[in-house]
């Protein structure tokens, strides 16, 4: 949304209040579908109720809430939900049943056994839904359609999940190995892992701004990079499980929307000098 309200990933380059309130809506409800039908999947498989029980005991099914005959229904209806919407009025298709396939991948086919196949598919994941997002978000405002760096942003973003998204397997290290998995820091350590994860968020927070052609004391700039240096030195300094599961709330909920902001923020040129 915050893309689409740049005007620079649209065809329409000033979109109205209205505009953005009807896009707001049409894509909220097709990103909760999106996330509604891979939380029923993911979270139904046996193998997945014993990892929660370690890591996510929380979770509807190891806590009690929901049985797995429920889960199997609602995953069921989830997956008819968002097929529909997305055929007949939000639009989006083809981005949610290429992401129905990659969340089977994830679940069914061990497409989450190694560490480079679970950094692609969480990166595809994000990918996915950041242009079937934006396209609905696009498509709610009449003839309006992504251009060409619509396509590039999002797949810019992707990239970037790719080589940081492991910062969210800091936290899970108990529960992914006890089911055998190889996620990064049990391949390579949780010190290397770490380190790696920070230098590349430094270097996205940079190379994202620049994608925009920021200058170096506009917001576009100076935000991203603040916010991943904090995320980047937390992640170093605090290593603790508990820890680790707040570091990955700022990740994904501070530095992940700085990024996102990038062209909004290159649109109005905020300086900092002025």
């Amino acid at each position: 949304m915050l893309g689409v309200a740049s005007g620079g990933v649209t065809t329409n380059p000033s979109p109205s209040w209205k505009d953005l309130s009807v896009a707001f809506s049409h894509a909220g409800i097709y990103i909760w579908l999106y996330v509604f039908h891979f939380d029923c999947s993911n979270q139904k498989d046996p193998e997945s109720i014993r990892e929660d029980k370690l890591n996510k005991p929380w979770r509807a099914i190891p806590s009690g809430r929901l049985s797995i005959e429920s889960a199997e229904r609602w995953y069921i209806a989830a997956t008819c939900l968002l097929l529909l919407a997305s055929a007949t009025w939000l639009g989006g298709f083809p981005e949610a049943v290429f992401f129905m396939i990659e969340t089977w991948i994830y679940d069914y086919a061990s497409g989450a056994s190694s560490w480079w196949a679970k950094n692609l598919i969480n990166a595809l994941f994000y990918m996915t839904g950041q242009l079937g997002g934006t396209r609905v978000a696009a498509e709610a405002m009449g003839s309006t359609r992504m251009t060409r760096t619509g396509y590039e942003w999002c797949i810019l973003l992707g990239i970037n999940t790719f080589t940081t998204v492991q910062i969210q397997d800091l936290r899970d290290q108990k529960g992914d190995s006890s089911r055998g998995r190889r996620t990064v820091p049990l391949v390579v350590g949780d010190g290397p892992t770490r380190w790696i994860t920070a230098v590349f968020i430094l270097f996205w927070s940079t190379v994202c701004p620049a994608y925009w052609a920021n200058s170096h004391l506009t917001a576009g700039y100076v935000l991203p990079l603040l916010v991943g240096s904090y995320v980047a030195i937390r992640m170093l300094s605090c290593r603790s499980a508990k820890a680790d599961r707040a570091t990955f709330n700022y990740y994904t909920l501070a530095w992940l929307p700085s990024l996102y902001a990038i062209p909004l923020l290159s649109k109005y040129e905020l300086s900092l000098s002025s």
